[in-house]
């Protein structure tokens, strides 16, 4: 059974999380010591979390209007159009 983490180990710095999934599957499947089971576990879940981020893009936030005190938009005059932004 420490092959099966082992391998599953091996396929996760690989980023082939399906074979990951496979062989720590396979450990709960069969059996092994109580650490055993608990690390193809927590292995387990980490992968489903790294699947599911896959899955769904983080939302995109809207551009957001900087206004000027009162709400009103603020307007550049001549002067400040030909001068650097500091």
């Amino acid at each position: 059974m420490r092959e099966e983490i082992r391998l599953g180990n091996d396929a996760l710095a690989h980023n082939d999380l399906e074979t990951a999934k496979q062989h720590f599957q396979l450990l709960l499947d069969r059996g092994g010591t109580h650490i055993q089971e608990q690390i193809a576990g927590n292995r387990l879940r980490e992968i489903q979390a790294k699947q599911e981020a896959l899955r769904t893009p983080p939302p995109v936030k809207p551009p957001t209007r900087r206004t000027a005190p009162r709400g009103k938009t603020r307007v550049r005059s001549k002067d400040e159009e030909h001068q650097p932004n500091p």
